[in-house]
């Protein structure tokens, strides 16, 4: 588990869908059309996320709706971010 931790800060796409899913749960749909990404990325990296730890989910009906599990995962890819932009 501590190799998933650091690869999934270490990948951008997955910083931006842990980003994308700080506010509220979100499904898949929702996820490809607020963040720009493919269908196809936002699935693989899910999966990666959720093998880390930092993703729940539920189901609803035919939707799946996903969520950060814990306010420091949020904090930390912020954090990221911020540190990227002032480096440049």
């Amino acid at each position: 588990m501590k190799n998933d931790v650091y690869s999934a800060f270490g990948n951008d796409v997955r910083v931006k869908l842990m980003l994308c899913l700080s506010k509220r749960p979100k499904n898949v749909t929702e996820l490809i059309n607020n963040c720009g990404l493919a269908q196809s990325a936002v699935s693989q990296h899910l999966s990666k996320l959720k093998g880390a730890g930092f993703v729940d989910y539920r189901k609803e009906g035919k939707e799946v709706y996903y969520r950060l599990k814990h306010k420091k995962i949020t904090d930390i890819a912020e954090l990221m971010v911020s540190l990227e932009k002032e480096m440049r």
